[in-house]
């Protein structure tokens, strides 16, 4: 970000600055660190990339991080105490190399977050259910 876009918070006079974004972002230098060249202040789908489908009803997208795992756990512990509809089907995203961004994944998630889950049990109006 440029930096007469940026209007830096000014404490050397006891007062607090309101912080104000620019109106248009731009990326005009890298920002260092590991996922630099992935991360930018934009959404939706970078490139085109269909994600698999397996048999189960469920559908997980995801990767082994703290957060990523957190549903593999519930589908895990549901099934061990019986629940049918708990079977699933475990994809890797690789956050890393920027996977999140492909136009499969931004359609079940705008967000580009993992984990993903789509239910094609549940599906309304002939469409399976994304969650995230």
């Amino acid at each position: 970000m440029s930096q007469e876009n940026n209007k830096a918070c000014n404490h050397t006079d006891g007062q607090n600055d309101k912080y104000v974004p620019p109106k248009v972002w731009t990326q005009d230098k890298e920002n260092g660190g590991k996922f630099a060249s992935i991360n930018r202040p934009t959404a939706g789908a970078r490139y085109e990339k269909a994600l698999p489908v397996g048999d189960a009803p469920l559908q997980l997208y995801s990767l082994n991080t703290p957060n990523g795992v957190k549903v593999n756990i519930l589908l895990e512990e549901l099934a061990e105490i019986g629940v049918k509809g708990a079977k699933y089907d475990a994809y890797k995203i690789d956050i890393s190399q920027g996977e999140q961004f492909g136009s499969g994944f931004v359609a079940i998630n705008p967000n580009s977050k993992i984990p993903a889950l789509v239910d094609h049990s549940a599906d309304i109006a002939g469409e399976p259910i994304a969650l995230f």
